[in-house]
């Protein structure tokens, strides 16, 4: 059994405080190192941990590697965190792997662009995000106001923007936090942290299919090969070393904006690749996504919504969809997570694919289209995409060079995931299989456009007091 040391590890590993309706992402620049290293100290004290629930507010903080360079971490040790938090999102590698380019591109980013860009908080100066959730707009005030005070009123840092993001709209139920602004549930596809208790509740298929080891989320403990990631240290006393990674975790930050309208508009066009009747549009978007609007997953009700399945995690695709004809193979959730669809022995897929998965924490921006919309309004609105994992590049940057951007993923030719990806000027192409044969649908559009992000690191209390210079 796996001991996790809940009090040291921040909050946001266990929860992505579904009951916080209030939350604000601050980016900051290190001003004054000293005065950022003793802010980061007091700070310790109030940052929400894993055993100390939600209580009134929440708080946690996270650093990029220029932030760590810029309170005064030497070289040595700098270079002992994961080579992806080290060089940063924009490196013409990391587009090539990300498929951030045409309008995702960095240099078009808002925020964490490449130095010399437009970006209010270009990557070399964003050093700090501070995470703040409240349950009103009320207790946020008060907290967005003490907090803002204690970072920037004695000059230690710099505050460069504010992210405004809100849980997913709709109603709020077990297992499911709302929708998302192209309309479909969200929120119920989440690894086990094994020694989170969590896994207590499941057995056998269910165990094998969600329970993740601890490692693959928290550095310091065994990850899925049986084997401690590589952790950050510092340089201790008698020349030996700190921990600094234990109970720590990477954090991947992304701004996608949502074309909706345009979304909407390519449903309506080619929903006759799936029929024409009265649910071809909802049937084709369906497909798109691999869950129907309610949530409920294609691979257990492929023929039409089901309510009753809308928090259903518990499928697969082997047994009962092994050529994609209820769920495409392309559609986005199959990529994002396939499953046991990844080795001819079903066990050992699921094995293979928990080797890569993350840990979702995201929220909303911008108010929704509304339904009865006819043309785009033009607000920008979208998802604040966040993630945990211990190791970027295997889990991450896996998932999204090798499942979701491969255009040959699972047997398939020159297709992206088709939510996600950013097909070429001609458009994009979509197939759905069926029987006797398949059908293809061409012609989609960029509908998802990233408007920045940056890789963070999330310490352990222990580790944020080993920054300030703290024992």
């Amino acid at each position: 059994m796996t001991q996790l040391e809940r009090e040291d590890v921040q909050g946001l590993v266990f929860s992505g405080y579904a009951a916080m309706h209030e939350a604000r992402y601050l980016f900051y620049e290190v001003a004054d190192p000293a005065g950022a290293r003793r802010w980061l100290g007091e700070l310790a004290a109030r940052v929400t941990t894993g055993s100390a629930g939600e209580g009134a507010h929440c708080t946690n903080v996270a650093l990029t590697h220029r932030g760590l360079a810029a309170l005064g971490l030497d070289p040595e040790p700098l270079s002992t965190f994961a080579p992806p938090f080290q060089e940063g999102m924009t490196t013409p590698y990391r587009q090539r792997v990300l498929g951030d380019v045409g309008p995702s591109a960095p240099d078009m980013w808002a925020w964490g662009g490449p130095p010399g860009s437009d970006s209010s908080a270009p990557e070399d100066r964003l050093h700090v995000l501070l995470l703040l959730f409240a349950p009103d707009g009320g207790a946020m005030d008060s907290l967005l106001d003490a907090e803002m005070s204690r970072a920037t009123g004695e000059g230690a840092l710099r505050h460069l923007q504010t992210l405004q993001p809100e849980p997913l709209p709709g109603t709020i139920s077990a297992g499911k936090f709302g929708v998302e602004h192209f309309g479909f549930a969200d929120g119920m596809s989440q690894p086990v942290i094994q020694g989170t208790g969590q896994e207590d509740e499941l057995a056998g298929e269910q165990a094998r299919r969600h329970v993740v080891a601890t490692g693959e989320f928290v550095l310091g403990y065994p990850n899925g090969y049986g084997e401690l990631t590589p952790s950050p240290w510092l340089p201790g006393p008698d020349s030996g070393k700190v921990d600094l990674g234990r109970n720590g975790t990477y954090l991947v930050v992304r701004q996608l904006k949502q074309d909706v309208h345009g979304f909407r508009e390519l449903v309506r066009r080619l929903a006759g690749t799936v029929g024409d009747d009265a649910d071809a549009e909802a049937r084709f978007a369906a497909k798109l996504v691999g869950r129907w609007y309610s949530g409920a997953p294609l691979a257990r009700t492929p023929h039409r919504d089901d309510v009753d399945l809308a928090t259903d995690n518990a499928f697969g695709y082997a047994e009962v969809d092994p050529y994609g004809e209820r769920c495409p193979l392309g559609a986005h959730i199959r990529r994002a997570n396939p499953r046991d669809s990844t080795a001819p022995e079903r066990a050992r897929a699921l094995e293979l694919t928990n080797l890569h998965r993350i840990l979702r924490r995201g929220r909303v921006y911008g108010p929704g289209l509304p339904d009865a919309a006819t043309e785009d309004d033009l607000v920008e609105r979208g998802l604040i995409f966040i993630c945990m994992s211990a190791n970027i590049e295997r889990q991450f940057e896996f998932v999204q060079q090798t499942w979701c951007n491969n255009p040959k993923f699972s047997g398939l030719y020159e297709e992206q995931d088709p939510v996600l990806g950013t097909p070429p000027p001609e458009g994009g192409l979509f197939t759905v299989q069926g029987s006797p044969f398949a059908t293809r649908a061409r012609g989609l559009t960029n509908f998802v456009t990233v408007r920045g992000g940056a890789y963070f690191f999330l310490p352990g209390v222990r580790g944020l007091l080993s920054l300030a210079g703290r024992s």
